[in-house]
């Protein structure tokens, strides 16, 4: 037998909510720490893709062959 539909929260439709809109306003970020921040980030993914392509052994290079 069906169940008859019985509401088990009670949060409000969206039609029945009242939203508003609340500015919050911040301090302005630091540029100096986020551009020192985003230099170093920079330079360790270049440290770390030279490492990376020093240790991955090297494919066979194409020799310029006289053809007979």
């Amino acid at each position: 037998m069906a169940r008859r539909y019985a509401r088990k929260t009670g949060q409000r439709q969206q039609s029945e909510r009242k939203l508003t809109i609340r500015a919050d306003f911040h301090d302005p970020p630091d540029l100096d720490k986020l551009s020192e921040l985003l230099i170093r980030l920079a330079l360790q993914q270049a440290g770390s893709c030279r490492s990376e392509n020093a240790t991955r052994p090297k494919g066979p290079r194409a020799s310029a062959g006289s053809s007979s």
